[in-house]
């Protein structure tokens, strides 16, 4: 289950960039992970998501980014994500999709 999510303009999401100028959106905090499964850029090819990335993984967070569409999933391979495949939310919802992760340096020992 995710510990939360991170709406735009907060104090945690503006500390990595997640701000309402740049994104529209959400992310999930799960243990060491950010999960990125529904943001959209506002201002494409500025540099914002490698900035947000660069922030996330600063903080030792690693970012998992699930069902990903064919620009984001390209950008995943780009950055040098692994694709793993699971659920969702498992014990939620369990349906299997593919899962982009790249762990962070205080990774935490799980299956993705």
């Amino acid at each position: 289950m995710f510990d939360y999510p991170i709406d735009l303009d907060t104090p945690e999401a503006c500390e990595i960039g997640f701000t309402s100028d740049k994104f529209e959106g959400y992310l999930w905090q799960d243990g060491k992970y950010i999960i990125i499964s529904s943001i959209k850029s506002l201002q494409p090819r500025q540099g914002h998501l490698n900035a947000l990335f660069a922030n996330i993984q600063g903080k030792g967070w690693g970012i998992k980014v699930t069902n990903p569409l064919p620009v984001m999933e390209a950008i995943c391979k780009k950055k040098g994500f692994t694709l793993t495949q699971g659920p969702v939310e498992p014990g939620i919802c369990d349906d299997i999709v593919d899962i982009y992760v790249l762990k962070g340096s205080n990774p935490v020992d799980d299956k993705t």
